[in-house]
């Protein structure tokens, strides 16, 4: 395979042949990609194509000889892995759930980058390879917007040079670097916090509409993932079982079946949020509705139609806490609804998902913090009390 001085092969975006397009542009064969414009392609792989579960399907898109060095990790230090950066030039780096590193030859944890091997531009070449089945155009749209979604719900971050034309991204001249977000269900890691989210409805305890809020990887998709998984199976006397119609655009809620989102759960997958909660309230009959990362142009009035029509809504948003709500400009909006009745600020520290604070909407409209959160993750180890002192 002939490559450039830098050793990337030419059929790696960052060397386009000659006939490739701009992102969203007519195909070859005078059609468009798949997604269509502005749309987010969907994963070119079923879940479990690349392997065994969400963790084999992520390493075995891999280069391999970046593959090999995972695979020779710890046990205990793989489960921890919430995050992985992979840059031409830089060592692999790992950020674990309470501590990071780099990953040295024979798979060791290292403090140290000059401890670790650099990776190669042909090795980030091989995971696009991988990532994409060698079938660059196919994901153009969806990597226009800066990410791919990897079998078992992982997202790429891509990094390098980007074509700009007219304020808007074209495409990706060359692609330099990967961070790649780990997917996971934490089965029960929600339980602790339902006492703080659940308010009585007419069938019995059911959650409150809730915006979970916290920079980047700090837990919030992945506790989103347990409170649908709760919400369509239920809970004997503490939450009752609904019917839950989750909005996915990114495809990593649920991962093509990857994950488990509960028997009364239906998914519309690669569908924008606005338009998807449009249609989950027309076709699916939902009683409480989950989607993630709002904040983008129309999701407020999506949500207060929603919530309006009688439907919880549980919903993810970049923020540090109430005060950020009221700071920008899409967010407030959000907020300007009133259609959220608790809010809950996460951490990573000591682990993602910690919960910060949990907030209830009171007089005026003011959110008032609830004491006695618990500063901890995962199911209940002792069955706990409520912010009413009850189980």
């Amino acid at each position: 395979m002939a490559t450039p001085g830098n050793g990337i092969p030419r059929q790696h975006p960052a060397y386009p042949p000659a006939h490739d397009r701009p992102v969203g542009g007519p195909a070859p064969d005078g059609g468009t990609s798949p997604a269509g414009p502005g749309r987010s392609a969907p994963p070119l792989r079923e879940p479990g194509a690349c392997g065994e579960g969400p963790w084999a399907a992520l390493v075995q898109c891999l280069a391999p000889s970046l593959a090999r060095r995972l695979e020779r990790l710890d046990p205990l230090l793989r489960d921890r892995i919430d995050e992985l950066r992979i840059t031409a030039g830089h060592p692999l780096w790992l950020l674990l759930a309470g501590g990071e590193g780099f990953v040295d030859e024979a798979g060791r944890l290292v403090a140290e980058p000059r401890r670790a091997p650099a990776v190669t531009a042909a090795e980030v070449a091989a995971c696009l390879e991988r990532m994409t089945a060698s079938s660059w155009y196919a994901v153009q749209e969806q990597a226009r917007q800066g990410f791919l979604t990897l079998p078992g719900g992982h997202r790429v971050g891509l990094a390098g040079e980007v074509q700009v034309e007219g304020g808007r991204i074209e495409r990706f001249r060359r692609v330099r670097g990967l961070v790649i977000r780990r997917a996971r269900a934490v089965e029960g890691c929600a339980a602790p916090l339902l006492p703080w989210l659940v308010e009585r409805g007419r069938a019995g305890p059911r959650l409150a509409s809730t915006l979970l809020l916290g920079p980047p990887a700090s837990g919030k998709t992945t506790l989103l993932r347990d409170l649908a998984r709760l919400a369509g199976t239920g809970l004997p006397g503490r939450l009752t079982a609904q019917r839950v119609a989750v909005v996915d655009e990114r495809g990593e809620l649920a991962a093509g079946g990857a994950f488990d989102l509960g028997p009364r759960t239906a998914v519309l997958e690669h569908c924008p949020k606005q338009a998807g909660i449009v249609l989950a309230l027309r076709a699916l009959s939902p009683e409480v509705l989950i989607t993630d990362e709002l904040g983008g142009p129309g999701d407020a009035v999506a949500v207060a139609d929603a919530v309006r029509a009688g439907v919880t809504v549980v919903a993810t948003a970049h923020a540090r806490g109430p005060a950020d709500l009221a700071g920008r400009r899409q967010l407030r909006a959000l907020e300007a609804t009133g259609a959220f009745a608790r809010l809950v600020v996460l951490d990573r520290w000591p682990q993602p998902g910690t919960p910060a604070a949990v907030y209830a909407r009171g007089a005026g409209g003011r959110w008032v913090p609830l004491p006695g959160v618990p500063r901890r993750v995962g199911p209940p180890d002792d069955g706990g009390t409520g912010p009413d002192g009850r189980p």
